[in-house]
């Protein structure tokens, strides 16, 4: 969780950065989605890539050795959960997290979207677009200097 609310405040360029919770009988899941840069088409699943960057005309801000995301989505799997990237350039970044309630349970479905389309989200596949949540799901804002505050 930390790599992924500290990615969004980093790439986020200084706007907020949502972080959504939800579950269901079965899993749980948090999604954090910043407004800034966004990824361009195809760059969803290189993001998890051990050292990839993006293009090099987005200079980053600060630094990082690139293997963040790569460690994370494994700490998802070995957890019996999935991590997945959406992104749009200029419309931002999200990245949902979704594990089983229990020890051994099976991920099928994530409860929060992944895409405007989607009620219950599928397994890892191609990605939509992040819509705002609705009223009931818990969200923490995360303004770029880092403190949080509910919305």
């Amino acid at each position: 969780m930390r790599n992924l609310v500290a990615n969004a405040i980093d790439h986020g360029e200084g706007r907020p950065v949502n972080v959504v919770l939800g579950h269901d009988d079965r899993t749980v899941a948090v999604l954090v989605r910043d407004h800034g840069v966004g990824l361009r088409p195809g760059e969803a699943s290189l993001v998890f890539n051990r050292f990839w960057r993006a293009e090099e005309s987005r200079a980053r801000r600060s630094g990082g050795s690139g293997l963040g995301l790569s460690i994370a989505i494994e700490d998802a799997r070995l957890h019996g959960g999935w991590l997945q990237a959406w992104g749009e350039p200029g419309k931002g970044a999200a990245f949902r997290l979704t594990l089983p309630r229990v020890v051994g349970g099976l991920v099928e479905a994530s409860p929060l979207p992944l895409g405007p389309e989607q009620r219950r989200a599928p397994g890892p596949g191609p990605a939509g677009s992040v819509p705002t949540p609705p009223v009931a799901w818990p969200v923490v804002t995360v303004p770029a200097d880092g403190a949080g505050e509910r919305t």
